[in-house]
């Protein structure tokens, strides 16, 4: 059934390739991105889910 509403849909084998194009672009911008990112950056990202909140709210009234 899937496949003879697939087969009357003209162009259809153009979406695949389509979408796989897609993918590989956003897949090889976020490796861009996380290459390019800085050591202290990591670094700071790395150490959030153990930082703790209060020294959080210190540094905002600091500004």
């Amino acid at each position: 059934m899937l496949r003879d509403i697939f087969k009357s849909i003209g162009g259809i084998e153009s979406y695949g390739m389509i979408s796989m194009i897609i993918f590989l672009v956003f897949f090889a911008l976020l490796l861009l991105h996380t290459f390019s990112l800085k050591k202290n950056d990591v670094e700071d990202f790395s150490r959030m889910p153990l930082d703790d909140f209060s020294k959080k709210s210190d540094d905002i009234q600091d500004i």
